[in-house]
């Protein structure tokens, strides 16, 4: 069990380098089905370097409280580190420009630094909607990293499982919101053994803040649609930890809790 919770902890720190408690994609269509994609994450590191230093002293058989000491030097820690990996990360537009496919292009990426995390905004122009779904992130040849998993992220492909299909009068769009604990769990397992009871609530704990939402605006009259709610002509689907966890073990996600929304051409 202890080892469970050292491969959880190994997981989370790998994944964590680049992850996200909030994930929101923005998407503006034009009348010809080309337009404008924004891609926002939102990192809030302060929870996890919590919990990791409790994981850290309860494997050192400690299970008592973090004291105030223990909890500013484990803060001190992190900013030191953080600084070192600042000064060796590369140019996020370089990274992204790599991994983008034709039809698509980098309009801009913003970062604005906290004290325990990021928020680091992506916007990209597209000719047609369905060419979002080849956008990688991270994308590094071989040699140059890409075995890493300090380089890893929740979300490589910002993009994945959008789906566009038209008939002569209709327009229909419809993904899965990516659910980055999925992917926590699936490192997790790949390096060990099936995630423990206490493990999970770990998990879980690092998660409950999440916040995923998806956007579109289209200039088109909607026929269908199971968005949260409508700003104008923007439908959003918001998402917390547990739909997420809902629409994960949904056998007809896409249909009842994922994006979906058909238009009038």
């Amino acid at each position: 069990m202890i080892r469970t919770r050292k491969v959880f902890a190994v997981a989370l720190l790998s994944l964590f380098a680049t992850g996200c408690f909030e994930i929101e994609q923005s998407i503006v269509l034009e009348k010809d089905m080309s337009g404008t994609a924004d891609f926002k994450l939102g990192v809030d590191m302060e929870p996890m370097v919590m919990i990791m230093a409790k994981v850290q002293k309860e494997m050192g058989g400690d299970k008592s409280p973090l004291t105030k000491e223990e909890i500013a030097a484990v803060k001190a820690d992190f900013k030191k580190n953080a600084k070192k990996s600042e000064s060796t990360s590369e140019d996020p537009k370089k990274e992204v420009e790599g991994g983008l496919p034709p039809g698509v292009k980098l309009l801009g990426v913003k970062v604005d630094e906290k004290e325990f995390g990021m928020t680091t905004t992506m916007k990209f122009a597209f000719d047609k909607l369905a060419s979002l779904v080849n956008v990688k992130l991270n994308s590094k040849k071989e040699g140059e990293g890409a075995g890493d998993p300090t380089k890893k992220s929740v979300i490589d492909s910002p993009f994945q499982g959008l789906e566009v299909s038209e008939t002569a009068k209709t327009i229909t769009i419809h993904t899965k919101p990516q659910n980055p604990a999925d992917k926590v769990k699936s490192e997790a397992g790949e390096q060990g053994p099936k995630l423990d009871a206490d493990t999970e609530k770990l998990m879980n704990d690092a998660f409950k803040n999440m916040r995923v939402a998806w956007k579109i605006t289209a200039p088109f009259e909607v026929v269908s649609s199971n968005a949260t709610r409508r700003e104008g002509k923007t439908l959003i689907w918001e998402y917390d930890f547990q739909k997420l966890q809902k629409l994960a073990e949904s056998k007809t996600g896409l249909d009842d809790l994922g994006v979906n929304v058909t238009y009038r051409k």
